[in-house]
């Protein structure tokens, strides 16, 4: 900014530099006996009002502050002789913002740009106003407005992802999916795309109106050398080609993606989701929130026939023993939290072996059970147990827990995960207390209340119930 500080109305950066330290720091007292005496000398410069009324609003004064800045905003607009620039406007904005009146640096914006209509600065400017505001049919018409005057990808790749806001509130669809596929196909012909998001921004676009096979041609030409992390084309190819319902592709994919990234979570579970020809995770149901998902793995009763079923999870279950083998993944949570979930899908085709599922459990409380995201990795997974289950694994656990007489980290931690999973599980005042007098440690009855209040429900500002 130092560079425009001179540009700001005619004002010198040598008289203006002292106020923005001096914001800078916090000394308020000393902006504001700065910007008085700026003003002293030059009355009329909005530049030096929108100083006054920022270092005003930092103090509390918002009425003297707001006040302020509508003499700046008058001045603007009454007086031609003195310089728009985008210093001024912008600090503006930044006091409005700050007072909730963005609507007053909007018209501000607009009331430059038409004044001086092919200056960027003032129409990015106005796009950003746009942006706050939720505008975002006025994006668009900005961003592309500002394309067709300075022909930079990023103006275009701002209006399509203006198209696209519009399109998830609901507004044009299809016939704006085509314009914004139109204008980057226009664009690519004459001027290719330079930016790995160019052509993300491009294939979801192509990807909101199901031409899979389109994004897929597109991923693997030219443009997709774009995307220099290969895991990250990997993963765009095997949504579509799982889009697509190319299944089998799909699981090849994001198998690679496993081999490159064993602990990538939601990679196996579209692997696995992939196998079993479940396409849960990819179809676009009505009432599902995109924005703030389930909790929960979204999946269904697999469509296959008893032996391909059977067959398919062989598969899985071979490939994830392979990774578990590695010395490199003993650390890794993902190999063996992924042994849960293919018994959690046996479960739900009706072929669960309940030891089998307590055995996985209880190996992975061994491995992980001392870390304090083991709760919520296998809350999930309890659910599909009976409570008869729930008990005889916690009495599992139980016995498998060290002396808490003498604390290590490892054994705290476990003991911890012990007492939340009797929360979660319903069993906190049902299991026997063995030993107690040999074993008993007063912090870990500490602990204990302190699980059942952080892990309580209560309910928030909307209504929602929420677990600590």
């Amino acid at each position: 900014m130092a560079s425009k500080f001179g540009l700001a109305g005619g004002l010198p950066e040598r008289r203006v530099r002292p106020i923005w330290d001096a914001i800078d720091s916090r000394q308020f007292k000393n902006a504001l006996k700065a910007v008085t005496t700026l003003l002293s000398k030059y009355p009329n410069a909005p530049y030096a009002l929108a100083l006054k009324a920022m270092v005003l609003e930092r103090m509390g004064k918002a009425e003297e502050a707001l006040s302020v800045c509508l003499s700046a905003k008058e001045l603007l607009y009454t007086n031609d002789s003195i310089l728009m620039d985008d210093l001024t406007l912008s600090t503006l904005q930044i006091v409005f913002q700050r007072l909730d009146h963005m609507d007053l640096a909007t018209s501000c914006y607009e009331y430059a740009c038409g004044k001086f209509p092919n200056h960027l600065d003032l129409m990015t400017g106005l796009f950003n106003c746009y942006l706050r505001e939720y505008s975002f049919v006025k994006q668009q018409q900005t961003a592309i407005k500002m394309y067709k005057l300075g022909g930079e990808e990023r103006f275009l790749l701002w209006a399509v992802c203006s198209i696209q806001l519009q399109v998830l509130c609901g507004n044009g669809g299809e016939k704006l999916l085509l314009l914004a596929e139109g204008l980057l196909k226009k664009h690519i012909a004459s001027h290719s795309l330079h930016e790995p998001e160019a052509i993300m921004v491009y294939i979801s676009i192509l990807e909101q109106q199901a031409k899979y096979g389109d994004a897929l041609e597109v991923l693997t030409g030219k443009l997709g050398s774009l995307l220099t992390v290969e895991v990250d084309r990997l993963r765009i190819q095997g949504r579509l080609l799982a889009r697509a319902g190319d299944f089998a592709d799909a699981a090849n994919i994001f198998q690679k993606i496993l081999e490159l990234r064993p602990d990538d979570w939601e990679c196996f579970l579209h692997y696995l989701g992939c196998l079993l020809e479940d396409d849960s995770n990819w179809c676009t149901e009505q009432g599902v929130d995109s924005i703030h998902p389930p909790k929960k793995v979204l999946c269904k009763i697999s469509p296959l026939a008893d032996e391909l079923f059977d067959s398919r999870i062989s598969i899985a279950s071979a490939f994830i023993q392979r990774l578990q083998e590695d010395s490199n993944n003993k650390l890794l949570r993902g190999p063996f939290l992924a042994n849960l979930e293919i018994e959690r899908r046996k479960h739900m085709h009706g072929k669960g072996d309940d030891e089998k599922f307590l055995g996985a459990l209880t190996d992975y409380y061994v491995r992980f059970g001392h870390l304090a995201c083991f709760p919520s990795d296998v809350g999930m997974f309890l659910e599909v147990l009976a409570p008869d289950k729930k008990t005889e694994l916690l009495e599992k656990l139980k016995n498998i827990t060290p002396s808490t007489s003498i604390i290590s980290t490892k054994a705290l931690g476990q003991s911890i995960t012990l007492l939340k999973l009797q929360v979660l599980s319903g069993n906190m005042f049902h299991l026997p207390v063995s030993g107690a007098s040999s074993d008993f440690n007063p912090l870990i009855l500490v602990i204990s209340v302190l699980c059942i209040y952080m892990m309580r429900p209560t309910s928030n500002a909307l209504g929602a119930t929420v677990v600590h």
